[in-house]
């Protein structure tokens, strides 16, 4: 009998450090929001709301200090944050780092040239494919739509992306000799990003990088800027070969049912003890970028708060991750 009642203590022991084990596990699951989109406070937060799920919107600083209709404004993105959701960085302008100079290095226009019969109005050759905006001595330049209304606004350019080539009025023409007009580049975006989301209400530590695009330069320069960096992939991150600057992501397409997502959180979650990401931008309406169903995502939330999946936003998931070894500190 005392055999009888050691084997069973011995067995319940076995099945509680077990099951202490499993509760101990890291996967965890984080849904990320991009563009900070209208339709991401009108449909995805209550629905996550519901069920308790917090998540990550990415927001793009110069169009939430704008305004424009298609995206959240300042009060909303604020009553997101009251209910337990991050804000991080998603660029000033949503450009990529190739389409744009790197550094503050590459900003400077060269070779600029009066438009013939004028003194007042230059142009530039300009080497980049899209163009984040222009500054005089620190001052932002009014990007136009066509040259004829630059040559009468002071402080003001117009890009031509046909022939690469920018037409601008300085606030002072001697600027241009002394070289203080200079073209934004990827380094000021993820500067100037932080710093408009800081005013606004919003310290973003996470940076998430517009359109998935990344490089290692890009990461290298943002470890000072940013605690960590989330980007694309497609895939799952694990012990031992995920960077903090460098959490990947898998992208949730439109024609992506629930089920499909619930299966990719089971084998990386649950399975392989994972943390996923995943990539979402617009629910429940066609605006932005492969749009969600807010079906699917409700099926979806439903699923998650049932089985007890640990979610989490990217703040909390990298501190837990990587336990804050080697977080950037840095004031950029």
């Amino acid at each position: 009998m005392h055999r009888f009642l050691f084997v069973c203590c011995l067995v319940a022991a076995l099945l509680t450090a077990w099951a202490g084990g499993n509760a101990a596990r890291a996967g965890m699951l984080t849904l990320t929001f991009d563009d900070g989109l209208a339709s991401v406070y009108a449909h995805a937060f209550p629905i996550l709301k519901k069920y308790g799920i917090p998540a990550t919107t990415g927001i793009i600083a110069a169009r939430l200090k704008n305004a424009d209709d298609d995206f959240m404004n300042v009060a909303q993105v604020r009553e997101l944050t009251q209910g337990g959701w991050e804000v991080a960085s998603h660029g000033l302008t949503h450009k990529r780092p190739v389409d744009i100079p790197e550094g503050y290095a590459q900003e400077p226009l060269k070779n600029c040239r009066n438009v013939k019969g004028s003194e007042t109005v230059f142009e530039a050759k300009y080497a980049y494919e899209e163009l984040a905006g222009l500054t005089e001595d620190g001052r932002r330049l009014k990007e136009l739509d066509n040259e004829k209304d630059v040559k009468s606004t002071p402080g003001s350019y117009y890009y031509d992306e046909l022939i690469g080539e920018v037409v601008f009025r300085p606030l002072d023409p001697d600027d241009v000799e002394d070289g203080t007009i200079r073209a934004v580049s990827y380094q000021r975006e993820m500067v100037e990003s932080r710093e408009v989301l800081a005013e606004l209400g919003f310290p973003a530590r996470t940076y998430i990088t517009p359109h998935n695009y990344w490089t290692t330069h890009m990461r290298d320069l943002s470890r000072s800027l940013y605690d960590q960096v989330v980007t694309g992939g497609d895939d799952g991150n694990f012990p031992g070969r995920t960077d903090r600057w460098w959490i990947k992501r898998h992208v949730v397409h439109t024609a992506d049912s629930a089920q499909t997502i619930i299966d990719l959180t089971k084998k990386v979650v649950v399975d392989e003890d994972g943390w996923l990401v995943l990539c979402l931008h617009g629910v429940g309406d066609d605006v932005g970028w492969e749009p969600w169903s807010a079906a699917n995502l409700e099926a979806f939330a439903a699923w998650i708060a049932k089985n007890g999946v640990a979610t989490v936003t990217i703040a909390e998931g990298a501190r837990r991750y990587f336990q804050d070894k080697g977080v950037a500190r840095g004031k950029g």
